[in-house]
């Protein structure tokens, strides 16, 4: 399972993404969408963090990094690259 597939799994059962499932593309616009709001963003730091193991920064939690599926995608490689 790819990263990207295991954020959008987490979107469609703990964020209860109530659109048709097909619909939540890599690019689908979770917040504009209201899928995601501040709360959701902390729920979605604790998942990259504890299911991902990836530390996400204070300077992380914006909501640029949190706009879609794609984008957190690359905020949790980006944090992987900076361990390295």
């Amino acid at each position: 399972m790819t990263t990207e597939d295991r954020i959008r799994t987490f979107v469609l059962d703990e964020l209860n993404f109530d659109g048709d499932p097909s619909e939540l593309t890599p690019d689908f616009p979770l917040i504009d969408r209201h899928v995601v709001d501040s709360l959701g963003i902390m729920q979605m730091v604790t998942f990259l963090e504890e299911e991902l193991g990836v530390a996400v920064a204070d300077d992380d939690v914006v909501p640029e990094h949190f706009e879609s599926v794609r984008r957190i995608a690359e905020l949790v490689e980006a944090r992987r690259g900076a361990r390295r």
